[in-house]
């Protein structure tokens, strides 16, 4: 009987075995079939399940934060990237790919920290030409850091409806009138060129335009008309799988003529312009002395690295597309990585484009440079708000050069939640005044605080804030033009005083002024918060405490308090706790985070666990956990019944090895 019983229990545990090996290689053969069907965001899941149930398949994850890259999900490939980020033996250069991902994710400061310790553990060939890129990007961070202080007030960023835009990528905007555009769409998973009017404040749903030729295969995008209206550029691009991509997708260029009310067939550029095996696009015309200049996008040979901006002429008194053999721009313009989306105004002699090779605060940003044909100024980054951490391209001014539009994968505002498509912007120079403004006042007496400081930060979704300006008022009240769309924290500081804080958001479209009165309490008295009716949010800490407060009662196991710091892609704060380690993998699942602990607040879920705090050192917020379940089953049924006793935003986090790591989906 004992020996049935301990056959029984190996082939049980063996049968475990086995099912967990074809649990994950069945992950892996599904990922592979949605990758090569094309569906990218599929097979990036599927590629991290895979792994996270077979951790030492780490080809697994590194496919997942390729995927992810591709798509420009910057956040979760970060998260996929940082597991493997010292293995550039294994896998080339995922160092400097994680570092960008935190980049482009805005996430400047622990960019630095990371080209920074990439560079100096790399040791592959090329050293001199990493450390000339590496150097760069970091000084495009520190460029990011300080861009939300130094943005153009003047200029105000603006997310068309869903007329123009979709879930799709929307892109190459080019605009006959100041209401009504042409641009490029991939709604039904085909680039092709559609046509929007304003009416009023909103833009009609796209539609082909009136009487342009069919074209029957590949993508048709990227369009551009003369001045006069008599010719249309555009590009023609191959099939390929998987996602559009408008920089890898090999393109031609076309173009079609005006004939009456009707479009001609196209006619495909000469060789010399559309050589075999490359990518010519972006075309953009002027007319100038006499001549059609054709600007345009290609990594043909005889440029400096990547996409080089070039340009082409014509004799316009001939009806031809004969034109002379591409110039290259010149190596004040072009850089060994990408420049692209070319849109030259006649009227100042500026070229506007994008570029990843110069100074970005992002990936492409967009430049100007003054000239004419290869001789041109250094180039300017416009800076915020026309660029972002993000993608920027496509910058293209309105006929009555009061305005324009441009392509972005960026966030907005609550109107774009991510950055896995890009979609169609508009700007408008002299846009509105947006400030905040408030007085300061002295508690007790109710007298105003003459002399005060008054810190304005930025809040970012991760909690993370960035101080954007610091300035001294001695007249009991303080203003700072801000820009829309983003959420603040203000902290006033004076002589004698705790210092106050509260938190807003600009993102009412109709509000022109934010903000509210402080009232400071003088040193050694009771803190009492100033109200905060504009954004809901955590409770700010005025001051730091030493460690945790625990108050007699508090269900939290006697230790000596210790130190760790946060391993996940969006939370490594540095934070204090009690709590006992454990190694492996656990979840505790997090109730709250405050500024001032009280047991009794928690109380009625004392039944359900362990009640934790811990300290975050930076920012005087405690947060508040329930632990420990050491399976991820039971951590989500206590989560429902947590949720039950009314914490409705409690979250379950992963820790290893005594580490916090990052929120459980």
């Amino acid at each position: 009987m004992t020996r049935k019983l301990i056959l029984l229990l190996v082939l049980v545990v063996g049968f475990t075995s086995l099912a967990s090996a074809q649990s994950w290689r069945k992950l892996k053969k599904e990922a592979d079939q949605a990758y090569e069907e094309g569906e990218l965001a599929d097979a990036a899941d599927k590629y991290e399940q895979a792994w996270r149930k077979k951790r030492k398949k780490e080809e697994l994850i590194h496919q997942a934060g390729e995927l992810y890259y591709q798509l420009r999900d910057y956040r979760k490939a970060a998260e996929a990237y940082r597991t493997i980020k010292e293995k550039n033996n294994e896998f080339p250069l995922v160092g400097l790919k994680y570092a960008r991902c935190l980049k482009q994710d805005g996430q400047y400061d622990r960019a630095i920290n990371e080209f920074e310790a990439f560079m100096e553990s790399f040791t592959g060939d090329g050293k001199d030409i990493l450390q000339e890129i590496i150097q760069n990007e970091i000084a495009g961070c520190r460029l990011g850091m300080d861009a939300p202080a130094q943005a153009d007030r003047d200029v105000e960023v603006l997310l068309p409806g869903d007329g123009i835009n979709s879930d799709k990528e929307e892109f190459a905007p080019f605009p006959l009138s100041d209401n009504e555009l042409y641009y490029s769409s991939t709604v039904g998973d085909r680039a092709r060129i559609y046509a929007s009017k304003r009416e009023g404040t909103t833009w009609s749903k796209g539609e082909p335009p009136r009487n342009f030729p069919v074209i029957q295969s590949g993508h048709f995008c990227n369009g551009s008309m003369s001045p006069d209206g008599s010719r249309m550029y555009f590009t023609v691009c191959s099939n390929t799988k998987g996602p559009w991509n408008d920089i890898k997708t090999r393109c031609e260029i076309f173009v079609t003529k005006r004939v009456g009310v009707v479009w001609s067939q196209p006619e495909r550029l000469p060789d010399y312009i559309n050589m075999a095996g490359v990518t010519a696009t972006h075309p953009f015309v002027i007319h100038q002395r006499g001549q059609e200049i054709l600007f345009f996008s290609s990594n043909r040979e005889g440029g400096r690295g990547g996409m080089d901006l070039w340009y082409a002429s014509r004799d316009m008194g001939a009806d031809n597309i004969d034109f002379t053999f591409p110039v290259n721009l010149g190596p004040v313009v072009n850089t060994l990585g990408d420049e692209i989306t070319p849109f030259y105004n006649t009227e100042d002699q500026t070229l506007y484009f994008s570029s990843n090779g110069h100074t970005s605060i992002g990936g492409f940003d967009v430049f100007s440079a003054i000239g004419d044909e290869v001789s041109w100024s250094q180039p300017d980054n416009l800076g915020m708000p026309v660029n972002s951490s993000a993608d920027d391209y496509f910058y293209i001014l309105n006929p009555s050069r009061t305005g324009g539009f441009m392509t972005s994968n960026r966030v907005f505002a609550g109107q774009k939640a991510t950055t896995t498509h890009e979609d169609i912007f508009e700007f408008a120079v002299g846009g509105r005044r947006v400030m905040v403004k408030g007085n300061v006042y002295d508690r007790q007496s109710g007298e105003p605080i003459n002399d005060i400081t008054v810190s304005l930060f930025q809040v970012f979704d991760d909690g993370r804030e960035s101080e954007l300006i610091s300035r001294s008022f001695n007249d009991g009240k303080y203003s700072y033009e801000i820009l829309p769309g983003r959420r603040f924290r203000v902290e006033v500081s004076a002589y004698g005083y705790k210092a106050g804080s509260y938190r807003f958001s600009s993102d009412d479209m109709n509000t022109f002024t934010y903000g509210q009165p402080i009232f400071l309490e003088v040193e050694g008295g009771a803190i009492a918060p100033s109200p905060d009716p504009t954004y809901p949010s955590e409770p700010v800490a005025p001051t730091q405490p030493d460690r945790p407060v625990q108050e007699p009662g508090v269900n939290i196991p006697a230790g000596k308090p210790y130190t760790a710091r946060g391993r996940g892609p969006n939370d490594d704060y540095e934070y204090q706790t009690t709590a006992p380690r454990h190694n492996g993998t656990y979840y505790k699942i997090q109730l709250a985070a405050v500024g001032s602990f009280k047991s009794d607040r928690f109380s009625n879920v004392a039944d359900l666990g362990r009640v934790d705090t811990e300290l975050i050192l930076a920012r005087g917020l405690t947060r508040v956990l329930l632990a420990d379940f050491f399976s991820l089953g039971d951590a989500r049924s206590a989560l429902q019944k947590v949720k039950n006793k009314g914490y409705s935003g409690a979250y379950i986090v992963e820790y290893i090895d005594g580490e916090r790591y990052s929120k459980v989906k």
